[in-house]
């Protein structure tokens, strides 16, 4: 995607303007969100997971719809009535908004993509499944700046946190300078990885999966023997299998294990610079696809009834 102004044209120079935000939604009984990052785009430079909640009706609702559709990816966003920039929202200035509910990936195209500002999931070209309604952000469980100085370590690292049974994973994105192409700086390789495990692993205490912890994946490696970038094209943790974990950056005996659930978004398309073939156009998005009844101007059904 073409590139955006680096900070609010009304603000300072260290500042952000006031967006739509996507996020992908974890959790049953516990809602999170964790925000779909771009290293190139100053507004989407950020990964952040949050705890919401909806009012009990919609929630109802959603988990509902949820259940039919246990691996498909949902996708809160805001109203574009209702703009914010992601460093509001960490540093809880914003503790409510108007958000839709989306499923799926909707297609859009190179053309799409030459506009600084495209959102998928304009209203004008996808309906939500929930629309316009409360969110109520209950705290930030993890906010991220990157910073491009930052060099890709030779193994994945991952955030694992939750509440209560349910435990979920996000890997640690960087964004390095990749080189200069037209003039223009292009940031990556990196992947944006999102998924929930089936259950929260006997070896972490409540308060750390609620806090959040910081894990390594051996098996995952990010670089090559000679130090070269290798970013995963599949999905790294395939649903139904065994990892296992260091913690700290350390080994632990007896070993720390957990078993993958379903990933609900994997993908080197959205978050590095346009240019950066990370992985071939085939690979380099798993994520569900938007109904075809959700997509204008196909007939749709109303947002769902709660």
């Amino acid at each position: 995607m073409t590139h955006c102004p680096e900070h609010d044209p009304d603000g300072p120079p260290i500042s952000n303007m006031a967006h739509q935000h996507a996020f992908t939604i974890t959790g049953s009984e516990t809602l999170f969100a964790t925000h779909m990052t771009q290293y190139f785009n100053e507004m989407h430079k950020y990964q952040l997971v949050i705890r919401f909640s909806l009012p009990a009706e919609i929630a109802t609702a959603l988990r509902r719809v949820r259940a039919q559709y246990p691996r498909d990816l949902f996708v809160l966003a805001n109203d574009d009535s209702d703009e914010f920039n992601v460093p509001s929202l960490a540093a809880g200035l914003r503790p409510a908004f108007t958000g839709n509910i989306f499923q799926g990936v909707p297609p859009f195209g190179p053309e799409d993509e030459q506009d600084p500002h495209f959102f998928p999931r304009d209203l004008k070209r996808v309906r939500p499944v929930f629309a316009k309604i409360p969110v109520t952000v209950e705290r930030s469980v993890y906010f991220r700046p990157f910073s491009h100085g930052e060099a890709l370590p030779d193994t994945a690292h991952y955030l694992m946190f939750g509440r209560g049974a349910e435990a979920h994973m996000t890997n640690l994105q960087y964004a390095p300078v990749a080189g200069v192409r037209d003039g223009r700086m292009l940031f990556g390789p990196g992947y944006d990885h999102v998924l929930s495990l089936p259950r929260t692993p006997d070896w972490i205490a409540p308060d750390m999966l609620e806090a959040g912890i910081i894990v390594t994946v051996p098996s995952v490696p990010l670089r090559g023997p000679d130090g070269a970038p290798r970013i995963p094209c599949g999905i790294p943790l395939p649903e139904g299998q065994q990892v296992t974990l260091d913690y700290r950056g350390l080994p632990r005996d007896p070993a720390l294990t957990v078993t993958a659930g379903p990933s609900f978004f994997c993908a080197t398309a959205v978050c590095n610079s346009e240019g950066l073939d990370v992985c071939p156009p085939e690979s380099a998005m798993h994520a569900s696809v938007t109904p075809d009844e959700y997509l204008v101007p196909h007939s749709a059904p109303e947002p769902a009834d709660v």
